[in-house]
């Protein structure tokens, strides 16, 4: 069965009160446009109409997808800063009483967007919304060249660090580099 956000809101909602996010971060931008952004009705579908416990709502699964892609963390990782880190908690207009579900949620949310189709939903709403908003680009560069390459000299595109970590974040987490 289909659960929704209470649009009541709470006392308590991490946005009613002076904080340190930026205004101007994606956190706070995302915050300021969430309920425009997901709509739990978008994604009925997925449920069953009338048999059922009510699930976690949509829009929140979906908004946590769209940070945990943002922040390019893992399912338990999300759910560690959606209860702790006051950004998440502002981006999605939660409660700082907010008790979060089971990383699990995650990956059933996944399979259900996967298995209707609609794998691209928080993405493209995103675009959509963030657009209209004014805080998303008409058009986005997914990759970006090394100086020297945008000079005419022939290197290849800078992909980041890869799958090697540095050195001192290596052994801080007590891992090896490679």
């Amino acid at each position: 069965m289909l659960g929704r956000r209470n649009p009541q809101g709470s006392l308590f909602e991490a946005h009613a009160w002076p904080h340190r996010v930026p205004a101007d971060s994606f956190y706070a931008r995302l915050g300021a446009v969430i309920e425009q952004l997901f709509s739990d009705d978008d994604l009925a579908e997925l449920y069953c109409a009338d048999n059922g416990r009510p699930s976690l709502p949509p829009s929140l699964l979906s908004g946590i997808l769209l940070l945990q892609y943002y922040d390019d963390v893992s399912d338990a990782e999300a759910i560690a800063r959606l209860a702790f880190d006051l950004r998440w908690k502002v981006a999605l207009t939660l409660g700082l009483d907010f008790d979060p579900p089971h990383p699990s949620s995650l990956s059933v949310f996944r399979g259900r967007l996967l298995e209707h189709s609609q794998e691209r939903y928080a993405f493209d709403r995103l675009l959509a919304v963030g657009r209209a908003a004014g805080f998303l680009p008409e058009k986005v560069s997914l990759l970006t060249l090394a100086p020297a390459a945008s000079a005419g000299v022939d290197t290849p595109p800078n992909w980041g660090p890869g799958p090697c970590k540095t050195p001192t974040r290596s052994f801080a987490k007590g891992s090896g580099a490679c």
